[in-house]
């Protein structure tokens, strides 16, 4: 029984059936900034980061992506540390400043409670330097929560565009027979089902506009390799490739 199969399917559902309006808007956004010239930033603190990682320098990517990774705040580092560091007020303002973000770019946070300081305060100080914000969250694990330390907002209250991930309190979606215990997070999963639409809706409106989405390819078919330091030499500076 491919139970998480199952459970995957049911939330892509929800998500195509309450989340397409705020998608869409999030696409056109990106798509809009960055013909402009300007970068799509994505952040998430521990395994959230995850989504910023699978949209950066990524086959079938845009290129004009930012992923805002910040060591001691993903699962490598030591998980309960970084845990504890995404609560801390007033380290987001200095994880941003390092991105040098420019006003009109977009930043898209991604959180699964949207309650602790560093993913919320990091929306609002890219609201206040002028970027487009999105957020990927749970709604229904953001409303379980309580707010983070220092904090009188959720991240859904903190953005423009706020997308509900669908996933159910806790994240652990799957029922063991026999057992109190969950298993089966599912809030990445979504997330990247989400992010990887907004991908796609943003390169047809390049493609709708009468231009060519700067997309990456692979660099395991021939010309891959070419194809992105052309892309590497275009965007590279401000998307931090090295």
């Amino acid at each position: 029984m491919f139970a998480f199969f199952e459970k995957a399917r049911e939330i892509l559902q929800r998500i195509e059936e309450t989340q397409a309006a705020a998608i869409a808007q999030a696409a056109a956004i990106v798509a809009e900034a960055l013909m402009k010239g300007k970068v799509w930033h994505i952040f998430g603190t521990g395994h959230s980061h995850l989504v910023a990682e699978e949209l950066y320098f990524r086959a079938g990517g845009l290129a004009p992506v930012n992923a805002v990774l910040f060591p001691a705040l993903m699962q490598h580092e030591g998980p309960i540390t970084s845990t504890k560091l995404e609560r801390i007020p007033g380290l987001a303002q200095i994880i941003l400043q390092r991105e040098a973000p420019e006003e009109g770019d977009v930043l898209m946070v991604v959180s699964n409670s949207g309650r602790n300081a560093v993913p919320v305060e990091m929306a609002l100080h890219a609201r206040d330097l002028g970027l487009h914000t999105i957020a990927i969250v749970s709604r229904k694990q953001s409303q379980a929560a309580g707010f983070g330390i220092g904090q009188d907002k959720k991240l859904h209250e903190a953005v423009d565009i706020a997308i509900d991930n669908c996933t159910e309190v806790g994240d652990a979606s799957l029922e063991i027979p026999g057992s109190e215990m969950r298993t089966g997070a599912a809030s990445n999963f979504a997330a990247i089902a989400i992010a990887e639409q907004i991908v796609y809706e943003a390169a047809c409106h390049y493609v709708e506009a009468g231009r060519e989405p700067p997309l990456f390819r692979t660099a395991n078919l021939p010309g891959g390799d070419e194809w992105n330091a052309s892309m590497a030499e275009r965007y590279g500076q401000r998307i931090h490739l090295r």
